[in-house]
């Protein structure tokens, strides 16, 4: 059984329309994704372009070549400096997080805050 069950109908002039179809295509969203998480107060962004992803991979795979490169010294040498390891790989994770979290994950405004003006219409 269908989650959302209750249809709702909007009427937009050309104008509006126009604007509506645009953020909707900016955020990668489809046109239901992007009014339900606007209805609850997310403050979205746009989609990166095909650069960030590409960044991402890289990223991936040079946090992937740190982990091969401390195996293979612990298994050559018996060990490996756990505390410097840890800090480069926990850098560039966090690097990838905090990317995904600026570019693409999107944030619920004003919550905790108890600020109406979160509620406005920003252009």
């Amino acid at each position: 059984m269908r989650n959302r069950n209750i249809k709702i109908n909007i009427y937009l002039n050309e104008f509006e329309k126009e604007i509506y179809d645009n953020k909707v295509k900016q955020s990668g969203l489809n046109h239901s994704e992007f009014f339900r998480k606007i209805i609850l107060g997310y403050k979205l962004k746009e989609k990166p372009d095909e650069r960030f992803y590409e960044f991402l991979v890289q990223l991936r795979g040079i946090a992937a070549n740190i982990n091969q490169m401390a195996r293979i010294h612990n298994r050559a040498y018996g060990y490996v400096d756990e505390d410097k390891y840890a800090r480069a790989l926990d850098k560039v994770e966090n690097f990838v997080d905090s990317l995904q979290d600026v570019y693409l994950n999107p944030k619920q405004k004003g919550v905790g805050s108890g600020n109406n003006k979160d509620m406005e219409i920003q252009k």
